[in-house]
C-alpha cells in the first residue's frame, strides 16, 4: 500500500510541476510573440508613415500583401521578425536555459513579480537539496555495505568526504566551457545508465533470485502475499516497458549527432543559439560516463562467480583434506 501512495503522491506531483513549468513557458512564449508582432505593425506602419492604429493583428497580414504588391521596392528595404509561436515555444527550454532563462524572463512579466521570483528560486533550492540527499544516500551506503572504508569511519566524515570530492569535481562546471560539459554529462550520463541498472535490477530480483521467493520475503514482513496486480507487473509489466524504453532510447540516440547550443554573435540567425557538434573525442566522454556505471554490474557479477567458484573448490579440497582415517589400533585420525 505505503508503494501505491508513493507512486501516486509522485504522479500527481509531477503532473502538478507539468503544469506549472508548462504553463510559464506558454507565458513567455506569448509575450514574446505579441511582443515580436507589434514590433512588425509598428514597422510597417513607420515605413509607410500611416496612422497609427490603421493597422492591427486582424488586418495586419492584408495590409502587409497590399503594399508589398503596391509598393515594393519600399517594402523589401523594411525588417521585419519572424514571429512564430513555435519557435518561440521550443527557446531555452531545456538544461540551465529553462531554470534561469526562461523561468526569469517569463517571471520579470508576471504581476507581483519579486514574489513569484524568491518562491520560484526557493522551490529551486530546496528541489536541490532533495535530490541531493538521495543521491548521496545512493552513494555512501553502497560504499559502506561493501567496506570499502573502516568501520570506525563516522558517517559524517564519509559523507563529508564525499560531498567535498564531488565539489572539488563540479569545479569543471565553473569553466568556460562548463556549459558544454553539463549538457553533454546531463544528456548521458542520467540516462542510459538508469534504464540499464533499472532493467538489471529488476530482471534480478524477478528471475535471479526468483519472484516466489521474493513474495515470500514481502509475506514474511507484511503478513500476507501480494495480489494477482504486483505479479504480473514484476513479471511481465515492468520488465517489458523498461526493455522497449531502452530498445526505444537506444535506436533513436545511436545515430544522433552530438550537438550543443553556442550563442555566437556572427551566427545569422542570433539571438537564437547555434547548433555546433561535439569534437569527436566527445564521443569517448559519452562511452566513458555513460558505460563504466553499466558494465560495473557484468563485471561484479562475474567477479562474485568466480570468486564464489574458488570458494566453493577450496572448501572442497579442505573437506577432503580433513576427512578422518583409522589407524593402526583402531582411534581415529584427522
Amino acid at each position: 500500500m505505503d508503494s501505491v501512495i508513493v507512486s501516486v503522491i509522485n504522479g500527481f506531483t509531477s503532473m502538478y510541476a507539468a503544469t506549472v513549468v508548462y504553463s510559464i513557458i506558454g507565458f513567455r512564449a506569448t509575450e514574446r510573440y505579441d511582443s515580436c508582432f507589434n514590433q512588425n505593425i509598428l514597422t510597417l506602419i513607420n515605413g509607410f508613415d500611416l496612422p497609427e492604429g490603421s493597422v492591427t493583428e486582424n488586418n495586419f497580414e492584408e495590409v502587409q500583401q497590399w503594399y508589398n504588391n503596391t509598393y515594393p521596392a519600399a517594402f523589401a528595404q523594411l525588417q521585419f521578425q519572424t514571429c512564430d509561436m513555435n519557435s518561440f515555444l521550443s527557446e531555452g527550454v531545456e538544461g540551465t536555459g529553462l531554470a534561469f532563462i526562461v523561468f526569469t524572463e517569463a517571471i520579470t512579466k508576471m504581476p507581483i513579480s519579486p514574489l513569484w521570483s524568491v518562491l520560484f528560486f526557493i522551490m529551486l533550492f530546496c528541489l536541490g537539496l532533495s535530490s541531493m540527499f538521495g543521491n548521496m544516500e545512493g552513494v555512501v551506503v553502497p560504499l559502506q555495505d561493501l567496506k570499502i572504508f573502516p568501520k570506525k569511519w563516522p558517517k559524517e566524515v564519509l559523507t563529508g568526504l564525499i560531498c567535498l570530492g564531488s565539489y572539488l569535481i563540479a569545479f569543471i562546471f565553473t569553466l568556460n566551457s562548463g556549459q558544454y560539459w553539463l549538457t553533454l554529462l546531463d544528456s548521458y550520463a542520467g540516462s542510459i545508465p538508469l534504464l540499464i541498472i533499472a532493467f538489471c535490477e529488476m530482471f534480478a530480483v524477478v528471475y535471479v533470485y526468483g519472484v516466489d521467493r521474493f513474495n515470500k520475503d514481502i509475506e514474511f514482513m507484511i503478513g500476507h502475499k501480494p495480489n494477482i496486480f504486483w505479479q504480473i507487473t514484476w513479471r511481465v509489466v515492468s520488465p517489458l516497458l523498461m526493455l522497449v524504453i531502452f530498445l526505444f532510447f537506444f535506436v533513436i540516440n545511436v545515430n544522433k549527432e552530438l550537438i550543443y547550443s553556442v550563442w555566437d554573435p556572427a551566427y545569422a540567425e542570433f539571438p537564437k543559439s547555434e547548433k555546433v557538434p561535439y569534437p569527436s573525442w566527445a564521443y569517448g566522454v559519452v562511452v566513458i560516463v555513460a558505460g563504466v556505471p553499466c558494465l560495473s554490474i557484468p563485471c561484479f557479477a562475474i567477479y562474485k562467480l568466480i570468486r564464489n567458484r574458488c570458494q566453493k573448490q577450496e572448501s572442497q579440497q579442505g573437506l577432503v583434506s580433513t576427512m578422518s582415517t583409522a589407524s593402526i589400533n583402531g582411534d581415529l585420525k584427522y
